[in-house]
């Protein structure tokens, strides 16, 4: 069979290395970009990482839902190609944007290859950092129902990652430029960008979790593989967004990333505390 015992530890594999390249590369990355250091060569280096975390979250959800997480990986990258397409070229749902030639190669010409798979990275993510927020106790997850809380949780940190994303990919990488006619609160960003992304977000995560309900509902369980890795590529890429944009003087869209990190760190962070706390009371009576 396709996903028989060898090919899943192939994927096991082949993630791990995925993570340890791209565990390695990050610290680098970061500070070439905050000091504007990137040589030019190197420019590529941004869209092949968002490549690389895309089929690690790819594999990391084959690896746990096997033929699901496979089909919820493809209809990921495949939908959000779509709209991301349809976008580009007509302006509708985002706003007038077009993608400059730094990320390369681009697909028709007009979508990178880079941002399908950066879809995939941050639906997953989000998804992950929702179930952690709903789930602190380490009971596993039913996914046998789909609770309407998490998918819009899931796409609102989604947004909530777009917002420290804008003005990185905007003003310091130059991925996409918008439409002189196109104004905004936000860094001259439109409003309609946010709106998409949200609802774009919201279906993505829909596919994701609908797919992972059939699984459930068909008696499969999850395999036990790197479950806090969604949530860490979250953070990781939260902290690269607010360490450059803060050195790069894009101080607002680096105090929203701050401030998320805080509620995410301190949400895993104050339950060990008071657990640990109330050990300690019930041993020094």
């Amino acid at each position: 069979m396709f996903f028989d015992q060898s090919f899943q530890q192939q994927l096991r594999r082949i993630s791990t290395i995925f993570l340890v390249v791209y565990l390695f590369i990050y610290p680098f990355a970061i500070v070439l970009v905050a000091f504007d250091q990137v040589p030019v060569w190197g420019t590529w280096m941004g869209g092949a990482l968002l490549i690389l975390q895309g089929a690690l979250m790819g594999m990391w959800l084959t690896v746990r839902y096997h033929w699901y997480g496979a089909v919820a990986s493809a209809l990921i990258l495949i939908i959000s190609w779509a709209v991301e397409h349809i976008g580009a070229t007509t302006g509708f749902p985002f706003g007038s944007y077009s993608y400059t030639d730094v990320l390369q190669p681009q697909i028709f010409g007009v979508v990178p290859l880079a941002i399908p798979f950066a879809w995939l990275l941050i639906v997953v993510a989000a998804v992950g950092v929702a179930e952690r927020l709903f789930h602190r106790d380490s009971r596993p997850v039913d996914d046998r129902y789909l609770h309407p809380t998490r998918v819009l949780t899931a796409a609102s940190f989604a947004l909530l990652l777009d917002v420290t994303i804008e003005p990185f990919a905007v003003y310091i990488n130059r991925y996409w430029v918008w439409a002189s006619d196109e104004s905004g609160f936000y860094y001259g960003i439109p409003v309609s960008n946010f709106v998409a992304w949200w609802v774009t977000s919201l279906i993505l995560s829909w596919v994701l979790l609908s797919l992972r309900r059939s699984a459930a509902r068909k008696g499969q369980v999850p395999r036990p593989f790197m479950q806090w890795l969604p949530p860490t590529l979250y953070l990781t890429n939260l902290t690269m967004f607010v360490v450059v944009n803060l050195a790069r003087g894009q101080v607002l869209p680096a105090l929203i990333g701050g401030v998320i990190m805080l509620v995410l760190v301190g949400d895993w962070l104050l339950p060990r505390l008071a657990r640990r706390l109330r050990r300690l009371a019930e041993t020094n009576p």
